[in-house]
């Protein structure tokens, strides 16, 4: 019976801390919500940015910004950002602060005002999560229905090889252009890449062109758009 005692309370501790270890699976940290805050950066003393995090926050935000939200959109954010609401941790080093935000709280700040940001994909590729299709304001119940039908949307492949700034550089460039609505990565695999793309009016042709421009050829398909 003792032997018998102490081999319970054996596997239960085993099983105590087996519970207590962190798990390899355990989604990684988005480092992009890490920022370092270089006092000799920000013209002050080490010691004035170890006494004021708020300020550091503050210093910090327009860092995070820039890793998040592609460079058309930056107008959609407010002026005024309570920096402070966003930090998750701050911790004092020997040039400055390193501040640490929060990203359930940044990224449905984004969501909540609309505002396209990149999202990491697990193949490592960026993706951009913009806003979906909103009927124009005024509209009357039932007439959104009109204005959707006004909209087109399909699958957008790109069969072709890019590198990673290529990549960033066209979704930039047509999730920009005033034409479209929406563009988000959907796949991503070693010889092409699939978005969702949806265009302000159903008259596409100045996508072959765009794409033309760029030497690529646009061809449409059952389900969208196909580039080479």
């Amino acid at each position: 019976m003792y032997c018998r005692a102490r081999l319970q309370i054996w596997v239960l501790a085993a099983f105590m801390l087996l519970c207590a270890q962190p798990s390899a699976f355990a989604e990684e940290p988005d480092t992009r919500m890490q920022i370092a805050v270089i006092a000799a950066k920000q013209g002050v003393e080490v010691r004035w940015l170890h006494a004021n995090i708020q300020r550091a926050a503050t210093m910090a935000l327009p860092q995070l910004w820039s890793r998040l939200i592609p460079r058309h959109a930056h107008g959609l954010v407010p002026k005024k950002v309570n920096a402070i609401r966003f930090l998750k941790k701050a911790t004092p080093t020997e040039s400055g602060v390193d501040i640490t935000f929060d990203q359930k709280r940044v990224l449905s700040y984004l969501e909540k005002n609309h505002i396209p940001y990149y999202v990491e994909q697990a193949s490592g590729f960026p993706a951009i999560t913009t806003k979906t299709f909103q009927p124009a304001a005024g509209l009357q119940p039932g007439q959104d229905t009109i204005a959707q039908a006004q909209v087109k949307s399909g699958l957008f492949t790109i069969q072709r090889q890019a590198s990673l700034p290529e990549q960033v550089l066209f979704e930039d460039d047509l999730g920009h252009d005033p034409r479209v609505v929406s563009l988000s990565l959907r796949q991503v695999n070693k010889q092409s890449r699939q978005y969702q793309l949806t265009l302000k009016d159903p008259d596409d042709q100045w996508l072959f062109e765009w794409i033309k421009l760029r030497g690529m050829m646009l061809t449409e398909s059952a389900e969208g758009w196909l580039v080479r």
